[in-house]
């Protein structure tokens, strides 16, 4: 019975077909364990299936590729009761699995975690299996004793009281708690077609847990609009915006100032004068392209840098802000002329 991912907004035509208990889900994700991979994941490997914990069981725990612990808990949406429960039965057990060493997992797992680590190891293509079992094993270990490990609730469909307060457990925290909607479809007597979306998924970069949710949303929706050649790196107050090929010392920015939201071009104007000084025709051009702005700046500062920002007031919708950045990264195709010509 294979499971098959497609991406997410994928439609198909029927109507799902229900599993028949949270038994029979849980032995689909135990054995395609790529329907609980989000985006940017490691691939995951099962461990064990009921895993024992203090006051109760796990029901699939698992290990990414570079050693990182996982636990799935598993329930039906039309089983009320558990899925009240499931919350706090999950942080129950990321807490039991932190006190657990290396060797106390193997044994309650029958052996079956260094049976795993031994299969990683020697799978083909690994150059140094011996140096692959170790650093597996040391990560494995310095993950536990960090808490670092993964949660996921896994659904066949999700209320949103839920999608809500897993949501703020997910934010306002330095966990790494995923929630997820897995559907079957039937494409003929004997064969099914899986279908798995993150309604709540973990954060890669963790300085982005610490950013205001306002700000977020923004460089959220931004991420599902911004051409592919562009990529983001997060920092506590800001998240930067690459070109790619393009150095570090050009790039686009957004800044969160509390009171208001800023999209910006940052160029160290020391190291790319005729960029910098491209900035105030920019200034002019952009001047109606990117509506509803407090206040445009270009700003010099004795560091180095030479800044064209726009500032966006607390009551202007994210999307839109997120929309006037995109229409900024347009100005990309001018800068990478310049860079080109190399009169940076």
């Amino acid at each position: 019975m294979p499971a098959i991912r497609i991406s997410e907004g994928s439609e198909l035509a029927q109507q799902p077909d229900p599993f028949k208990n949270e038994y029979e889900l849980q032995e689909i994700l135990a054995g395609h364990p790529v329907l609980l991979v989000d985006r940017d994941d490691s691939a995951l490997v099962t461990i064990s299936r009921e895993f024992p914990l203090e006051g109760g069981f796990a029901d699939i725990v698992l290990i990414d590729n570079n050693g990182l612990p996982v636990i799935v808990e598993v329930k039906l949406a039309r089983n009320e009761e558990s899925r009240h429960e499931v919350v706090g039965r999950l942080c129950d057990s990321l807490s039991a699995m932190r006190n657990l060493t290396p060797d106390a997992v193997n044994e309650r797992s029958g052996g079956l975690l260094e049976e795993t680590f031994h299969s990683m190891a020697g799978a083909e293509g690994e150059e140094n299996p011996g140096e692959r079992l170790a650093l597996l094993k040391s990560n494995f270990a310095s993950y536990l004793r960090a808490g670092q490990i993964r949660g996921i609730i896994v659904l066949d469909a999700a209320p949103d009281d839920l999608i809500r307060e897993f949501s703020y457990l997910n934010e306002h925290s330095d966990l790494d708690l995923r929630l997820l909607v897995v559907e079957r479809y039937r494409l003929g007597r004997h064969e099914y077609f899986y279908h798995s979306r993150f309604l709540v998924s973990g954060e890669a970069d963790p300085e982005i847990k610490r950013q205001r949710l306002r700000f977020r949303l923004i460089v959220e929706k931004f991420s599902k609009m911004k051409p592919p050649v562009f990529s983001t790196h997060a920092t506590k107050e800001s998240v930067r915006v690459y070109r790619e090929g393009w150095p570090a010392a050009v790039h686009y920015e957004f800044g969160d100032r509390v009171d208001s939201i800023s999209i910006e071009i940052q160029v160290n104007h020391k190291e790319y004068p005729t960029i910098a000084g491209f900035l105030p025709r920019l200034r002019e051009h952009l001047a109606t392209a990117i509506p509803e702005t407090q206040r445009v700046e270009l700003v010099t500062d004795p560091s180095g840098w030479t800044r064209l920002q726009f500032f966006f007031g607390e009551e202007i919708d994210p999307y839109r802000i997120a929309q006037s950045m995109v229409r900024l990264c347009r100005t990309e195709k001018d800068i990478s002329t310049l860079l080109q010509e190399g009169s940076g």
